[in-house]
């Protein structure tokens, strides 16, 4: 009797708390997240979701994340906030952040580990490199090896919406209560016509439930779309790159981001060009790359891969972007890497069918072999489509006069 006189109290008061907790916890920004809408997360899911090693919580269950069941850290808001199982008290750490507890190779607490491919393999269909977030943000090889930098996204985001200077900087991208499993390209579930999409826009969307993007269409989000209705009301037309290795004898035309017979019209495809410009339309300091951040135009007067209508001075191009007639606009995933890569400036290492792509080191003509994944160059005729041909030897590079931010055409 005296046992059970002591152990009533105690479990109510741990129930009340970790209902408390949880209710705290699991708010982002001015949202609230529901059960509902957790147990559809990649997180909450409960066949793969988290699942911590050393203990016997169901799989997708909040405690593999915020432990309201041990002593230790209950209540411990200076060393484990949000009781964290962890510490995070280094949200903007490239290295040593909360998030890499599961996201890495070796020493993660997730049971059986998990496998993050690059977009480019994930969605163009390019051999593996990196396979977790964390070497993706510490890239182990490469020649020219970038990545985002925590510490300047975090820097950048800390007091707007809600972000502080003790919020992970991960969050600035992704919701870690509702991102979904990206990969393979899936139908969202609610029926607002996008896709499952693990990212949300730093800027809150009151018009995307959850403060997801890319899992509605553009009647919903009234925000830019890459489909066809919207853009081709102003004479573009966005194309997707074709996806995987177009030097295999097997290999068959098919488009990112799926890699099946889905269209080819990013209808399939997060808007990313949106999401990106959130951060890339502001001048930003950056320590993790050798000059700061440009704003990067991608309006009608900007960048040839934007809106920009072509004036016939791209030359040709590969398909399928065969017809020079057409105006095409690019999506930042076609050629840049969401975390990181073995290339500078997070460009990718298949793009457009092209494989095994490397930025070397040094060397004027060094993205040469990057830039032919789409377009034509043909080193035997300098004067052939109005402009030089930068062959790999040649003493100007593609970035010499071409980039997003000061564009020279």
């Amino acid at each position: 009797m005296h046992t059970e006189e002591r152990r009533t109290p105690w479990l109510f008061r741990t129930v009340f708390i970790a209902v408390g907790v949880l209710a705290w916890v699991l708010g982002t920004g001015h949202q609230v997240v529901y059960a509902t809408t957790y147990s559809n997360s990649a997180h909450g899911d409960n066949s793969y979701g988290v699942n911590r090693s050393g203990t016997a919580y169901t799989i997708g269950d909040c405690t593999h994340c915020h432990d309201t069941f041990d002593s230790t850290i209950c209540g411990d808001e200076l060393n484990h906030p949000k009781m964290l199982f962890e510490a995070n008290d280094n949200p903007g750490s490239q290295t040593d952040n909360f998030c890499f507890q599961c996201h890495k190779g070796t020493g993660s607490v997730q049971i059986g580990g998990i496998t993050n491919n690059t977009y480019s393999t994930n969605f163009g269909g390019g051999t593996p490199t990196f396979t977790t977030i964390y070497d993706a943000f510490n890239p182990p090889s490469g020649a020219t090896p970038s990545s985002h930098n925590l510490p300047d996204i975090l820097s950048f985001v800390a007091g707007y919406y809600g972000y502080t200077s003790e919020t992970n900087a991960c969050l600035a991208c992704h919701n870690q209560h509702l991102a979904q499993q990206n990969y393979p390209v899936t139908a969202s579930e609610n029926e607002l016509g996008g896709v499952k999409t693990a990212i949300r826009r730093i800027v809150h969307n009151d018009n995307a439930p959850g403060n997801l993007w890319g899992d509605e269409d553009y009647a919903t989000s009234g925000y830019y779309e890459l489909t066809s209705e919207v853009i081709g009301n102003q004479g573009l037309v966005y194309q997707a790159p074709y996806f995987g290795d177009k030097t295999d004898p097997d290999w068959e035309i098919s488009y990112e981001p799926s890699g099946d017979d889905s269209p080819s019209d990013g209808s399939n495809l997060p808007n990313i060009i949106t999401f990106c410009l959130d951060c890339h339309s502001h001048q930003i300091p950056t320590s993790g790359q050798p000059d700061d951040l440009v704003i990067i135009d991608w309006g009608a007067s900007g960048d040839q891969h934007g809106l920009r209508h072509g004036d016939g001075g791209m030359g040709d191009t590969l398909p399928p972007y065969g017809d020079n007639s057409r105006n095409y606009v690019l999506s930042c995933m076609d050629c840049h890497e969401p975390h990181g890569s073995g290339n500078e400036w997070l460009l990718r290492t298949c793009v457009n069918g092209k494989d095994n792509i490397s930025i070397p080191l040094t060397g004027k003509g060094k993205w040469y072999d990057f830039c032919t994944a789409c377009h034509v160059f043909d080193p035997l005729n300098p004067g052939t489509n109005m402009y030089h041909k930068p062959e790999p030897t040649s003493p100007l590079g593609c970035p010499d006069c071409h980039e997003h931010g000061h564009v020279h055409f």
